[in-house]
């Protein structure tokens, strides 16, 4: 199964990052590419809280759907997506480090038929940079917020 392991140090508390990667309304609100993002139920942050969130990829806007599956406050956040004929399993991890905050993104891509399986790869290859690329505007959100 495909995946990918990414990190980076934030100048900030744990819990303004934690907030930001695990509320899809901030993270959209961090990340320049994603042009919106709608709250489907009335949960907003926590298991259960699902997002549709719109992105604009090669010129196109694409809305993917995603779920909290897990959330332990200021530490922990997985959120799963289907996309792609692949169910999508992100992990965020916020770890304190002395003045700054460590943040962790573990994907995962499960592939739900051959074509996906033989496309997984690449595909998750060319997201890297859009990945890091997430990650370093939360770290420029959180920093701003001081």
């Amino acid at each position: 199964m495909p995946s990918l392991d990414l990190g980076i140090t934030i100048a900030c508390p744990p819990r303004r990052v934690f907030t930001t990667v695990a509320h899809l309304g901030e993270f959209a609100a961090a990340v320049p590419s994603i042009t919106r993002a709608s709250c489907l139920g009335t949960t907003e942050e926590g298991v259960g809280a699902r997002w549709e969130v719109f992105r604009e990829i090669s010129g196109v806007e694409r809305s993917t759907v995603f779920e909290v599956v897990e959330y332990e406050p200021d530490s922990w956040v997985r959120i799963v997506s289907e996309a792609g004929g692949a169910t999508w399993d992100a992990g965020f991890e916020v770890t304190p480090d002395g003045r700054r905050t460590a943040l962790a993104l573990s994907l995962e891509a499960r592939a739900k038929g051959i074509a996906a399986r033989m496309g997984l790869p690449v595909i998750l290859s060319a997201a890297k940079g859009v990945f890091a690329k997430d990650l370093d505007a939360v770290k420029r959100h959180c920093e701003s917020a001081k």
